[in-house]
């Protein structure tokens, strides 16, 4: 009788190795496609993509936390749902800093994108930041109703980001 339980584990062993080559070949195709985009495009044209491209993705988002939650007006518990009570935010780890008026500060210890940064040896000066911070807009925007706007204050690719979700 064949052992079940190591033909389970090779399965598994095969599975990890076929995710991990997955997820190495989707990371490098997109620091490629941010590299091209960079030089194809005029200066500014590229992050603008990216922001839009966040900001629809954090739409869909907010409209499915909204649909779940409700309307949060407030945008601290908006961005604490987000974080503590949904699974939404995969390939991030984030935390809430503190607030300074209108202002929020969240620190950023895990981003998918800066594992792309990391990668490629490119900066949180690249384009592809503005995922980010266009997800976050548009998520907050959608649950909350409110105008918001999100700026890198620091950003290390080998360690926190920070940034601030301004509300308008």
């Amino acid at each position: 009788m064949p052992n079940t339980k190591q033909m389970k584990i090779d399965s598994l062993e095969d599975e990890l190795r076929d995710s991990k080559a997955l997820n190495k070949a989707l990371t490098i195709l997109a620091g490629e496609v941010s590299c091209i985009m960079n030089d194809m495009a005029k200066p500014g044209e590229v992050e603008d993509f990216f922001a839009i491209m966040g900001e629809a993705s954090g739409k869909r988002l907010g409209k499915a936390a909204k649909k779940r939650f409700g309307m949060i007006g407030n945008v601290e518990e908006a961005l604490d749902t987000f974080i503590h009570r949904t699974d939404m935010w995969y390939g991030y780890e984030m935390e809430l800093d503190h607030i300074d008026g209108n202002t929020l500060y969240i620190n950023i210890f895990k981003c998918f994108i800066r594992d792309i940064l990391k990668d490629r040896k490119l900066t949180t000066e690249s384009p592809l930041c503005a995922i980010t911070r266009g997800y976050l807009e548009g998520a907050l925007e959608e649950l909350t109703g409110k105008d918001v706007s999100v700026e890198i204050v620091y950003g290390d690719v080998d360690g926190i980001c920070r940034e601030k979700i301004i509300v308008n």
